[in-house]
């Protein structure tokens, strides 16, 4: 990232700058499609994982629209594709949202009984940010293939924590972002299967082959290339090593306070994530002062933790208020020990029985 910083060139210029320039730019786009199962010219660069969803559903939409207007996603969707869906709805869309069981997971049968002649268009996610539930991807995206419909994948959380492959499953289009596995924030992709017809994002310049005008993040794409080089090959030995982990931390915590919920599937999970409500405990208590002892844990999905209401995800799943309120995520990675996973299922019984129904407004 600090050679491509101290790059003057633009990689559009035609100059040797620029063209050395490009060449970062290129080498990036390789090592993301090789992370994503994908070929370089599938890659197109975005801002964030965010801007990949609400691109994907807007510009998808617009390009297909032709076969019906009719779109299916789940309750459990970041907000930036439900909020998307909400305008296409207000556009003319028929949107179906559908339910999840109470492990966070979509139903085939329900999902499949959902497709109709006029559906263009299912949005489904890989993994969930807030719970770590895997879904069934594979099998909800052949389902709909089978009817010829349109199928886009929001793998942020899943990308870099299990293999994720546009080669593997039938889908379209796949949303990704730098900053879960170790890139830098401020950057993403959405990589799109060749030929799948996509509408352009923004408009008045060639970059990303016309569909995403403005001149290149070029370190940000840099840092999500050298990011993803580094992992790929990792991927399979971070997730044997981390899954005992997790497992220790939630039999830990549920062993020390038995009252303590373990949301989203207890096995069909990513393998170094934990969200946990402990009853009368409050959220932002517990991480301020776990962060007192040196402890960093999450509430809910960093998108939406500032705005205290319960996740949407969790009251989905059928999740009470209070214990929604009271969700903490605990994100395990390369450099999380034994001994950390410890420290934590000591700490946090003691944090609780000091904080229970203690809020700091």
């Amino acid at each position: 990232m600090a050679e491509a910083l101290g790059r003057l060139g633009n990689p559009s210029s035609p100059h040797a700058e620029g063209r050395a320039a490009a060449r970062l730019r290129d080498a990036a786009r390789a090592c993301v499609a090789a992370l994503a199962g994908a070929r370089p010219e599938e890659v197109l660069f975005t801002s964030s994982g965010t801007e990949a969803n609400a691109w994907a559903l807007a510009g998808l939409a617009e390009a297909g629209a032709g076969k019906g207007k009719h779109l299916i996603l789940s309750a459990v969707e970041h907000l930036s594709l439900i909020h998307m869906a909400r305008r296409m709805e207000k556009a003319g869309w028929k949107v179906t949202c559908l339910p999840v069981d109470r492990f966070g997971r979509v139903d085939p049968e329900v999902f499949e009984k959902a497709l109709t002649p006029e559906t263009a268009l299912v949005s489904v996610q890989w993994a969930n940010a807030e719970t770590g539930t895997l879904q069934p991807v594979g099998e909800l995206a052949r389902l709909a293939k089978a009817r010829g419909v349109l199928v886009h994948c929001d793998a942020v959380a899943a990308a870099g924590q299990v293999p994720v492959s546009l080669g593997a499953v039938p889908v379209d289009a796949l949303s990704l972002a730098a900053h879960p596995w170790g890139g830098p924030p401020g950057i993403g992709a959405l990589v799109l299967r060749k030929g799948v017809r996509l509408a352009p994002w923004f408009v008045g310049g060639a970059q990303e082959e016309g569909r995403r005008a403005g001149t290149e993040n070029l370190a940000g794409m840099v840092g999500m290339g050298r990011a993803a080089e580094v992992l790929l090959p990792e991927i399979p030995a971070l997730a044997e090593r981390i899954t005992p982990l997790r497992d220790r931390l939630i039999r830990g915590i549920l062993k020390d306070v038995p009252e303590a919920v373990l949301h989203g599937h207890p096995t069909e999970r990513l393998p170094g994530h934990v969200s946990i409500s402990i009853p009368g405990a409050d959220a932002e208590t517990l991480v301020l002062a776990l962060d007192m002892q040196g402890v960093a844990v999450g509430i809910g999905s960093a998108c939406t933790s500032l705005t205290r209401k319960a996740s949407h995800v969790l009251k989905a799943m059928g999740v009470e208020e209070s214990l929604a309120l009271g969700a903490v995520t605990c994100s395990l990675g390369f450099r999380t020990s034994q001994d950390e996973v410890d420290r934590l299922v000591e700490l946090l019984p003691r944090v609780a029985a000091r904080w229970r129904g203690v809020s700091i407004q």
